[in-house]
């Protein structure tokens, strides 16, 4: 039986904020909502012992609905807690097993990367994949890469005066290992050497599909791995609004790991540390103008952290740079949700906002943290999309 981590829900108003804000629910009336899916449900299981309800897969886990709540309800990990309630009482797909496991796959694909990258562009085997795995021939994919991150940068220890030790990701890792490059560059550019820890993935894909030990027995493992930096005086960083957002919340209030919460005041996304060393007069401004006109687009993830947008802030240091912020709602990709064959029109359906927030804005290039946003804004638009450290560091190249 699953060991879930008491989350409060007594707070909840019923005021129905969380409904509103909850892209999915603003789409689909399949879906009962995160109030009902929430502390309504929890306050089922409470009275009923385990209540199973198969809608909780409709729950993108995007976060709105805790941003929005007035009484600080955690409805996400109620949310979470029910979807492991579920796999466990109503077993979990191939596929959905299969989509909780980016790192797995990562390290399968990337070794087949040219391959791969060909095979999944073929109208027949995405057919194929359709009909056998449940994921829709339409949906675009990531690309892999062989001279993945991993390949590509071993150093475990730094020994300038500052240090950072870097949560990669698995998005970072395997499928764009540019966006770790750039952030090693970054670094350098301030005199601050990066350490790469043993890591595995995050475990967000792993709740959002009910996955949660798993996810635990993940979480387990980084916090062991990273605290050991803390000690040593390094600064934990990460390129991913997701991994970020796993490491200073879902660690502490959903999974409970032991260390989580000393962890969590050592984290921070890489925009945000950028920002936080310009605020304590020590950031190198020495920028090279970048004529450029940009879009930003705010991960849900990112949002859901609370810390305002940090890309933006930065960015906007950099001389000549114009930057905009989209100001548009969930994406619609929502990590693996966008990928499942049943919610795939749905997924394009919440992704309309920001759709029309880049045709309106037409920048000539959109920035974002997020590896699955920068998936559905290619998947709905013909956007080149940038993540802010690979823009900082091409000012930074120039300068030199």
């Amino acid at each position: 039986m699953l060991k879930l981590i008491e989350s409060p829900f007594d707070r909840c108003l019923k005021c129905n904020a969380c409904v509103v804000s909850c892209p999915v629910s603003n789409y689909s009336l399949d879906f009962g909502g995160p109030k009902h899916l929430g502390p309504e449900l929890k306050r089922l299981i409470e009275n009923q012992d385990l209540l199973d309800d198969p809608r909780v897969e409709l729950c993108a886990i995007c976060g709105n609905c805790d941003i929005s709540c007035p009484e600080q309800v955690h409805v996400t990990d109620l949310i979470v807690q029910a979807k492991a309630i579920h796999s466990e009482l109503s077993g979990t797909k191939f596929r959905d097993k299969l989509l909780s496991n980016p790192e797995l796959i990562g390290k399968i694909t990337s070794n087949l990367a040219p391959i791969t990258n060909i095979a999944m562009k073929a109208k027949p085997i995405r057919k194929a994949i359709e009909k056998v795995m449940g994921i829709h021939s339409e949906r675009q994919f990531p690309k892999y890469e062989f001279n993945n991150f991993n390949r590509r940068y071993k150093k475990k220890t730094a020994n300038s005066e500052r240090k950072v030790a870097y949560f990669v990701g698995c998005y970072a890792t395997y499928n764009a290992p540019e966006i770790g490059d750039a952030f090693v560059e970054v670094m350098a550019y301030n005199n601050i050497e990066v350490a790469k820890p043993d890591q595995h993935c995050c475990g967000i894909p792993m709740l959002a599909n009910g996955q949660f030990e798993q996810a635990k027995k993940n979480a387990k493992f980084n916090v062991q791995s990273l605290l050991k930096y803390v000690s040593e005086g390094y600064d934990i960083v990460a390129t991913c609004s997701s991994c970020t957002l796993a490491l200073k919340k879902e660690y502490v209030s959903v999974l409970g790991i032991d260390g989580a919460e000393e962890l969590a005041k050592h984290v921070y996304d890489s925009s945000e540390y950028l920002r936080m060393l310009d605020e304590e007069g020590v950031l190198n401004k020495n920028l090279s103008p970048l004529n450029d006109n940009a879009g930003y687009y705010a991960p849900c993830h990112m949002k859901a952290q609370g810390i305002g947008n940090p890309a933006m802030d930065i960015l906007e240091l950099i001389p000549g740079y114009e930057i905009k912020d989209l100001a548009a709602g969930c994406c619609g990709q929502c990590g693996t949700f966008g990928f499942k064959e049943e919610n795939f029109t749905l997924s394009l359906d919440i992704g309309k906002s920001m759709h029309d927030a880049v045709e309106e804005l037409q920048p000539e290039y959109t920035v974002t943290e997020c590896g699955m946003c920068k998936n559905q804004i290619n998947q709905m638009t013909d956007q080149v999309v940038k993540h802010p450290i690979e823009v900082l560091a091409e000012s930074y190249k120039k300068s030199k």
